[in-house]
């Protein structure tokens, strides 16, 4: 700021405007607010930029996973413009290499001693939390600059998953009794996650009308998609025929529109979907951890394998990038050599010479 001596009566008057004047720096608001409250304002933001329930639930838990550092590492910052890059990578190393793994999951912690710090995957999850966060207070102009904007992800190698096998899919669809209605129900909603690739959530969330029957498609509108868009999801004439079946028994019993009900006419959740999986896979006697994500990647590599062009897969799984359809499909070494096999430039010179012959 530039001052100056008026001559007239000898007083210092301001000639020219200051930093702070112009909004450079100010930080009174900023040391106002505390970090439960930006984050109270962060939530408010998303709402009303109507995120999904899901979503503002996974919020409020990273952001109580990184308060509780706060507390038991750094209880002297309870203002938002406290928290440093170095205070992140601080909580981010801790993550990496202190913190034990399954903490707060008894049963898996007993099985699994001085096993220490997450993965980078895990790790990932709460860097693109706190980057979404502090990106919205900068917006909001409660800080300057955000903490964790030179914070990187950290690097993930990439492991081949070990797909389910046509014969383990046929083992697992031999486990439920049919005889009984819940253990039907199951072997239906296998049925459908080997023909569709659907998430698990949207399985739960499926109602009668969103079934086609005479188109044979499933109807999966954007309030039931993870991308928030609509998509059309083909079935093969039987698993059609095993849905109508269902819906036909279940209106027997209970008034709902929901497709799949627990014994009590209550729709099915993905955690009670995931664990009656895991008791068919453990009856059939696999060792693989058998989910319901599992089935979606064996439909995507078949699908693949089978002939299925990669931008009609995509839109059947309904991911946004085509990136992500092609981690999902991972071929082992059995799998190359069969394709090599069938598509090898020479087998087809040989096999159109012998025709020819």
């Amino acid at each position: 700021m530039k001052t100056g001596t008026e001559s007239r009566k000898g007083k210092r008057i301001v000639l020219q405007r200051g930093k702070a004047s112009t909004g450079e720096i100010c930080t009174l608001r900023e040391s106002q607010t505390t970090i439960q409250e930006a984050f109270e304002l962060f939530v408010c933001i998303k709402e009303a930029e109507n995120v999904k329930p899901r979503t503002k639930s996974e919020y409020y838990v990273q952001y109580r996973y990184f308060v509780d550092w706060l507390q038991e590492q750094q209880a002297e910052v309870v203002y938002v413009q406290d928290v440093s890059t170095a205070l992140i990578r601080s909580y981010i190393n801790y993550l990496a290499y202190d913190k034990e793994k399954y903490e707060g999951i008894p049963y898996r912690s007993a099985k699994l001693d001085n096993q220490k710090g997450l993965s980078p995957y895990t790790i990932n999850i709460r860097i693109r939390f706190l980057k979404c966060w502090f990106n919205v207070l900068v917006k909001e102009k409660l800080l300057l600059d955000s903490p964790v904007k030179n914070i990187k992800l950290m690097k993930v190698d990439i492991d081949l998953k070990d797909p389910l096998t046509e014969d383990e899919v046929r083992l697992l669809l031999q486990q439920p009794n049919q005889r009984q209605y819940a253990q039907y129900r199951d072997y239906v909603m296998l049925m459908l996650f080997i023909d569709s690739g659907m998430r698990v959530q949207e399985v739960c969330a499926l109602d009668v009308e969103d079934i086609d029957l005479t188109t044979r498609c499933v109807h999966l509108p954007a309030s039931k998609n993870k991308n928030r868009k609509s998509r059309v999801i083909p079935l093969s004439v039987e698993v059609i025929r095993l849905l109508q079946e269902l819906i036909a028994e279940t209106r027997q019993y209970f008034e709902t529109n929901a497709l799949f009900v627990s014994n009590f006419g209550e729709r099915l959740t993905p955690d009670g979907i995931r664990t009656n999986i895991k008791k068919y896979a453990k009856r059939a006697g696999l060792r693989k951890n058998v989910s319901p994500h599992a089935f979606r990647r064996f439909y995507a590599k078949h699908s693949a394998l089978n002939g299925m062009d990669l931008f009609s897969l995509q839109r059947i799984l309904g991911h946004a990038d085509i990136t992500t359809t092609r981690r999902y499909i991972q071929l082992n070494n059995e799998d190359l050599v069969q394709q090599h096999s069938q598509f090898s430039p020479l087998a087809n010179v040989i096999r159109s010479k012998r025709r020819r012959d």
